[in-house]
Formats: structure tokens, C-alpha cells, sequence
């Protein structure tokens, strides 16, 4: 009878096909136990899947609404924006939530690979406080952008880990990622200017240039056609509006850092946090430092540590700053804390060594420990990344406001998620009718079109404009009560009252139907 023995080389991708696992879980359990898979879960998320609606329906971004972001977010809806059409906005909006989910998942298994070659205690510290830590899954239970910027990044290091055996092929690789981060967020130049530095290190300025062409003509593919078909409004949407943000500047340090920490405790802990945050970045500098002299030489661990160090400072120091910005920052703090973890093992295991202890369990037995000692850290920090944020809507039944606004074709909502929540907004939008996309960014654009920029929506016409005009060709509206504090302008919310008339409400959300 033959005898089947465990092959420990399978361990690594064992314990990093458990981490995403884990990560997965982490990001959809809380979804489904609260019932919010297909409901709300922020304005972001809102907008970015009714720009997918939009764009199905031949409403394009810059040219027919304010997007203030490049159009990456609203090609990746459609097929999400499809299911939505063809079934409900809160399937479509649900769907979308899982192939998040499996997005979080798949940077929580690069990261592991990425971190393989320094042992379990760096793969458990680095890749599990990604897969559990409220840093990463604050975002990745949502539709945003982060997670794909994040993804594209870590795609692109992976692919350039074989720059010595095919140069050419792992810059394009690389190039094309980073193109396509760049289509979605405005943040993905820090990473890219980073990454090409390392590429004109490690592998000349030839490669450089390649690398340059190649993410600029990916750039093109997705970007052009917009931009050729509103080239001033895109641009004044996407880099003027993006400018002049200054929703961060009340948000002081310790608030980021409470940000960042998942956890807004007292402040002397979060400033040790912090400082335990910058000697991770230094041991992963100076472990990649330790390669070689010449900079060619420098080890990946002195870029991860580049990457980690230029975006944390840019967003504690940034005008715009929300809850979620820390997940830009996530994958490269995760890659240095695990290669500090596997650095301290590693030299642990060699001092066992030098002891004349090479052999046996004693050898073994410091990474054995740090990683036990991982796993434990990191079921506290998991327990707090099951906490939901944002909460749900308080009192909020969306079976109901369903069921009052499923009569009319043409339904006016306030908000984006509003439309989603009510199961509304693709049928609006089939029905050419619909309501603004985004609209604290169109009423960003607005307020630089007194400083010569572009009107907000079309010639001469206003975010509140543009409210009541929907409203009078609306047959029923789905709004937040006060309307005042749920976006409404004063004329639009005169227009509501004196039009229609209050059908239903649930929680703070009413429908309310053309008299």
C-alpha cells in the first residue's frame, strides 16, 4: 500500500490560499449579515456604478455629466450596469460587491507571493493584515477605486520580478498596469513615478522609454476617445476639480493617523502606531539597500519601502482626504511590515544558527514563534475589521421604497444610491430620464466655472438647474429627509413640494409621486 507524504513545499501556497480565503470572508460576511450586499454603502460607491449605468446608456462622462475622476471606474461598471438592466440595480450594485471582494482577495494573495521568499511570519504579518485589517477592507467591500489602483500596482511589481530573465516583457507588463491604474485614479502617478524610477535604475534608459510608451499608449486606449470627445470639460473635471479639492484640510494628523489605524483611539497610540509604521518602512529600505552598493543592485524591499514612504506623505499632507485613503497606501505598508517580520525571523534563525544550533526544531523555532505570534496579532485586528463601515442606513427597508417607486418609469433621486436602493435608476436612465451622477463633483465644477472654467452640465446650466429640470419630468422622486441636508438645492426642494406629493417613506428616505 503506498504511502502518501505531505510535501512541505506546498506550505507557502497553502498558507496564502488560507490568508485569501480569509480575506474574501472578511470582505463579504459582513455584507451579507447586514443586508447590505445590493444596498447602501456610500456616495462614492453610488457614483461610481450609476457612471456605468450612464455610460450604457450612452451617456458619456465629461461630455453629458461631471466625472471627477478619469473614466476608468465607468467602463469597469458596464457589465455590472448590464446585470443591473437586465435584472435589478441592487443585483448589478451586489454583483459588482463580490468581483470587489475577489479583487481585495487577489492583492491579499500578490501580496503573499510578493513576500514568499522571506517565510510564514512575513506572508501572516504583511498579506493577513491585508486580508483582515479594516485599512484594506473599508474599501474593498465597496465599489472603489483604490482597490483596482492597488491591484494594478502589485500586478506590475510582481511582473517585474523577472526583469533579469525578460526585460522587455516584464517593463511592457509593468507599463500596461500602471497605464491602467492610471485611468482610474489621479493618485496612480505616485506609484508610477516611483516604479519609473526603478525601471531607469535597474534596467536603463532604453527600458525606461519603453516603459514609458507603453503605459502612456494604454493611457490612450482607454482615456482618448473621451478626451477627444470633451477635451475641456474633461480636463477641467478631472485635473482642475481634482486641484482645487479642500474637503481634507480640517482633518488634522491624529485623524488621518486614526484613519490609517482603523481605529480613532487615543492619540499616543496612534502615534505609536505611526512610529512602528516608519521603522517598517526603514528596515524594508535598508534590507533593500543591503543587495549592493550600486543602486542597479538595490533589492525590490528599497522600492516597496519608496512606494510606502511617498504615498503615506502625500496623503497626510494632501487638501482631500476621506476615511478610505488609507487603502492607497495598504499594499505597501503590508509589503514593508512583512519584510521587517521575515527580516527579524531570518536574523533570529541565524544567530540560533551561529549558536551551533543548525538543525531541528531549535532552528526552526523563531519563525516558528513569530508567525504564532502574527496569527494572534492578527485575530484582534480581524475582529475590528468586521465592523461595517460606513453602517447601514438606519430604518431603512429598501423592499419598501422598491415597491413605491416600481409604478413610474421616470424616477427622480437625489443621490446616486438613492436610485440603487430604490430600484430606479436603470430604468430611469432606459427611459431617458435620469438624475445627476455625481453631485457634490458637479457642484465642485460649478464653482470654478466663476473662474472661467466650464459650466457644470452643459451651457449656462446649474447643478440646481439641472435638479429641477429632472424633477418636472419626473414622475416620482426618491429624496432624503430634511431634503436640505440630502443634497436638494431651495428651488428644487420648492419644486418637490408644490408638484408631487409624499407616498411613503422608510427611515430617513421618501418617495414622494407627481400630484
Amino acid at each position: 500500500m503506498a504511502i502518501y507524504r505531505f510535501n512541505a513545499r506546498f506550505v507557502p501556497g497553502l498558507l496564502i490560499g488560507a490568508l485569501g480565503a480569509v480575506a474574501f470572508l472578511t470582505r463579504l460576511l459582513p455584507l451579507l449579515e447586514s443586508g447590505t450586499l445590493g444596498g447602501f454603502r456610500g456616495y462614492d460607491d453610488g457614483v461610481h456604478y450609476a457612471a456605468g449605468v450612464h455610460l450604457l446608456a450612452g451617456s458619456l462622462p465629461y461630455r453629458d455629466y461631471v466625472l471627477v475622476h478619469p473614466p476608468g471606474i465607468a467602463v469597469l461598471m458596464l457589465p455590472f450596469a448590464l446585470i443591473g438592466q437586465l435584472a435589478t440595480d441592487p443585483a448589478g450594485v451586489a454583483a459588482a460587491r463580490v468581483f470587489f471582494a475577489l479583487l481585495g482577495t487577489l492583492n491579499t494573495l500578490m501580496l503573499g507571493i510578493l513576500l514568499r521568499r522571506w517565510g510564514h511570519p512575513a506572508v501572516i504579518a504583511g498579506a493577513g493584515i491585508y486580508a483582515v485589517g479594516s485599512i484594506a477592507t473599508i474599501a474593498e467591500r465597496s465599489i472603489m477605486l483604490s482597490p483596482v489602483l492597488g491591484a494594478c500596482v502589485l500586478a506590475a511589481l510582481l511582473a517585474l520580478r523577472d526583469y533579469r530573465q525578460a526585460p522587455r516583457r516584464a517593463v511592457t507588463v509593468a507599463a500596461i498596469f500602471l497605464g491602467l491604474a492610471l485611468c482610474f485614479k489621479l493618485w496612480a502617478i505616485l506609484p508610477i513615478l516611483v516604479v519609473a524610477v526603478m525601471v531607469a535604475v535597474r534596467c536603463g534608459p532604453r527600458l525606461l522609454q519603453r516603459f514609458l510608451v507603453a503605459g502612456a499608449a494604454t493611457c490612450l486606449v482607454v482615456m482618448g476617445p473621451f478626451f477627444i470627445l470633451a477635451p475641456g470639460a474633461m480636463f477641467t473635471d478631472v485635473i482642475l476639480a481634482q486641484v482645487a479639492r479642500t474637503d481634507g484640510t480640517a482633518k488634522g494628523l491624529v485623524h488621518r493617523l486614526g484613519d490609517f489605524a482603523g481605529n480613532h483611539g487615543a492619540p499616543w497610540v496612534l502615534f505609536l502606531l505611526g512610529a512602528v509604521a516608519v521603522l517598517c518602512i526603514v528596515a524594508a529600505a535598508a534590507v533593500g539597500l543591503s543587495g549592493g552598493r550600486k543602486p542597479r543592485e538595490w533589492g525590490e524591499e528599497f522600492w516597496w519601502a519608496m512606494l510606502a514612504s511617498v504615498v503615506v506623505c502625500a496623503l497626510l499632507a494632501s487638501a482631500s482626504f476621506f476615511d478610505h485613503y488609507p487603502n492607497f497606501a495598504a499594499p505597501y505598508l503590508a509589503l514593508c511590515l512583512g519584510v521587517s517580520v521575515g527580516a527579524c525571523a531570518e536574523a533570529l534563525s541565524r544567530r540560533q544558527a551561529s549558536q551551533g544550533r543548525r538543525s531541528g526544531w531549535k532552528a526552526r523555532a523563531p519563525g516558528a514563534v513569530m508567525a504564532a505570534l502574527g496569527l494572534a496579532v492578527l485575530v484582534p485586528v480581524g475582529v475590528r475589521g468586521f465592523v461595517l463601515e460606513p453602517q447601514p442606513l438606519p430604518g431603512v427597508v429598501g423592499a419598501d421604497l422598491v415597491a413605491a417607486a416600481a409604478p413610474y418609469d421616470c424616477v427622480f433621486s437625489t443621490y446616486a444610491y438613492m436610485g440603487i436602493v430604490s430600484d430606479s435608476l436603470s430604468r430611469s436612465m432606459r427611459h431617458g430620464c435620469g438624475s445627476i451622477v455625481d453631485v457634490f463633483g458637479t457642484r465642485m465644477v460649478e464653482e470654478l466655472s466663476t473662474n472661467g472654467a466650464r459650466p457644470a452640465m452643459g451651457a449656462g446650466v446649474s447643478a440646481q438647474e439641472l435638479q429641477e429640470s429632472q424633477l418636472n419630468n419626473a414622475q416620482a422622486a426618491v429624496v432624503g429627509a430634511p431634503q436640505a441636508d440630502y443634497g436638494l438645492s431651495e428651488k428644487a426642494i420648492e419644486t418637490l413640494r408644490t408638484k408631487f406629493v409624499l407616498a411613503a417613506g422608510s427611515g430617513n428616505y421618501q418617495v414622494w409621486i407627481r400630484r
